[in-house]
C-alpha cells in the first residue's frame, strides 16, 4: 500500500516487489490513497493495472485533512478481502496502515523510512505511531534508523533496495534513437542528475558545477533527467547563466535505466539543508550502468558510495570541488573505467532483486508464523 505511484524511487521498489513475489505464495492486492484531483493515470499506475496477479485498490481521500475515511476504507478492504498481511511504503500510507492493520487485527510491515531525517514535528509523531505500531519498521538504509532513534528496537529492520539488473543490459538501437530524440549529437561526453525536479534536491548546485566543467571543456552536455515543480524556475535559472545550449531538460522519462547508461558522470546533489538521503536508487542505478557518480556526502549515500572508489562523495555540495571531480573522470579514461566496474560489482554483490525479495519473503513469513502461533485471525 502506497500513498501514490508517481514515479520515486519507494514506489519503484513496490513495483519492483510485486513483480518479483511469487504469485504462487502470494495473493496481492496494491491499495493507493489518492485525493479528490489525483490522476490515476500517471507514473506506475499503469503498470500494476496490467500485471494479471495483482489487484489495484484506489482507496478515496475528500480531502487532506481526511483520516477517518481511508482508514476506514482500508479495514473493509482487509476484511473483505481476508487479507493476512499489510506491507506499506512511505509516511502517510505507513501512519494510516498501522492503524487500520490493529483495527483489523493483521500484522503489518510499514517501509516508512526511505530518508535519513524528518521534517517537521507531524513526520516525528507519525515515526512515533509507525515505532509502536507495526509488527516491523523497515528503512532502506542503516542512517534512517541511526538519525532517529537512540536505540533499536527488536522491529526494526534494514532491507536495502534491490535492482533488476537485467534493466541495464545495452540497448545499442534504443541508446542511438535516444541521442537522436534529444539532440545529443553535438556534446562530446554527457553528465547528468536523475531527480524529482523539488526543493528536496539541490539542482542549482548542478547547474553552478556545470558553469565551472564548461569553463575548461565547453562541449560537454548536461541533463537534468526528471520532472518536477521546480522545471520552470529551473529553466529560466539556465537562461539567466547562459546554460540553456549546454543543459537538457528531459522531463518525465520511463526509460532511466537507458538513459543513464549513456552518462560519462551522474550526479546527486542533495538538498541536505532540508532532507537526507535514505539509499538513493539514482546512485545504485548509476553504479548498476557501470557510470561513476559524483554525490552530496549524506545520510545513506555513503553506505553505498565509497569515496574514490566508485565515484566520489561532496561535502556541503561544495561545487568547486564536484567540479574538479568530474574533470578528473573526464580526462583519465583509466579511472573512470575502473570506478565504473567497481560501481557495477558493488550492486551486483549487495544489491540484487532477488537478494531483497528474499528478504522481504522471510520476514512475511516469520511474521505470519507469529500470528499462527499466536491465535490471531487465520493462517
Amino acid at each position: 500500500m502506497s500513498a501514490s505511484l508517481y514515479t520515486g524511487g519507494a514506489e519503484r521498489q513496490l513495483v519492483q516487489l510485486v513483480r518479483g513475489l511469487d504469485p504462487a505464495r502470494y495473493e496481492m492486492t496494491v491499495a493507493v490513497f489518492i485525493g479528490p484531483e489525483t490522476a490515476t493515470q500517471e507514473g506506475f499506475y499503469g503498470q500494476v493495472a496490467e500485471l494479471p496477479h495483482v489487484r489495484l485498490e484506489v482507496l478515496r481521500r475528500s480531502g487532506r485533512f481526511d483520516v477517518a475515511g481511508p482508514i476506514l476504507s482500508l479495514v473493509k478492504l482487509i476484511r473483505s478481502r481476508h487479507i493476512q498481511l499489510i506491507h506499506t511504503y512511505l509516511n502517510l500510507a505507513s501512519t494510516f496502515g498501522v492503524i487500520a492493520a490493529r483495527l483489523a487485527g493483521v500484522p503489518i510491515v510499514a517501509s516508512a523510512i526511505r530518508d535519513s531525517r524528518d521534517i517537521g514535528l507531524t513526520y516525528r509523531l507519525c515515526r512515533v505511531v509507525q515505532a509502536y505500531g507495526a509488527d516491523a519498521l523497515l528503512s532502506n538504509s542503516a542512517a534512517g534508523f541511526d538519525n532517529r532513534f537512540r536505540h533499536w528496537r527488536a522491529n526494526f529492520h534494514v532491507i536495502p533496495n534491490g535492482l533488476d539488473l537485467r534493466r541495464f543490459a545495452s540497448q545499442p538501437d534504443h541508446i542511438a534513437q535516444l541521442r537522436e530524440d534529444l539532440h545529443l549529437g553535438r556534446f562530446t561526453k554527457l553528465i547528468g542528475m536523475v531527480a524529482t525536479l523539488s526543493g528536496f534536491k539541490d539542482h542549482e548546485a548542478f547547474l553552478q558545477v556545470a558553469l565551472r566543467v564548461l569553463q575548461q571543456q565547453p562541449e560537454v552536455g548536461f541533463l537534468v533527467i526528471g520532472d518536477g515543480p521546480n522545471r520552470a524556475s529551473l529553466e529560466a535559472r539556465c537562461l539567466e547563466l547562459g546554460l540553456a545550449r549546454n543543459v537538457v531538460f528531459t522531463g518525465y522519462r520511463r526509460d532511466i535505466d537507458v538513459l543513464t547508461g549513456i552518462l560519462d558522470v551522474a550526479c546527486l546533489f542533495t538538498n541536505y539543508r532540508v532532507i537526507s538521503e535514505g539509499l538513493p536508487n539514482a546512485v545504485m542505478e548509476a553504479m548498476a550502468c557501470g557510470v561513476p557518480v559524483v554525490a552530496t556526502e549524506d545520510g545513506g549515500t555513503v553506505e553505498i558510495l565509497h569515496d574514490g572508489v566508485e565515484g566520489y562523495l561532496v561535502a556541503r555540495n561544495d561545487v568547486g570541488i564536484a567540479a574538479e571531480r568530474i574533470m578528473r573522470l573526464l580526462n583519465d579514461g583509466s579511472l573512470h573505467e575502473k570506478m565504473g566496474r567497481s560501481g557495477r560489482t558493488a550492486i551486483e554483490k549487495r544489491y540484487g532483486l532477488d537478494t531483497c525479495i528474499a528478504r522481504h519473503e522471510l520476514l512475511y513469513g516469520t511474521l505470519l508464523n507469529r500470528r499462527s502461533v499466536d491465535g490471531v485471525g487465520g493462517s
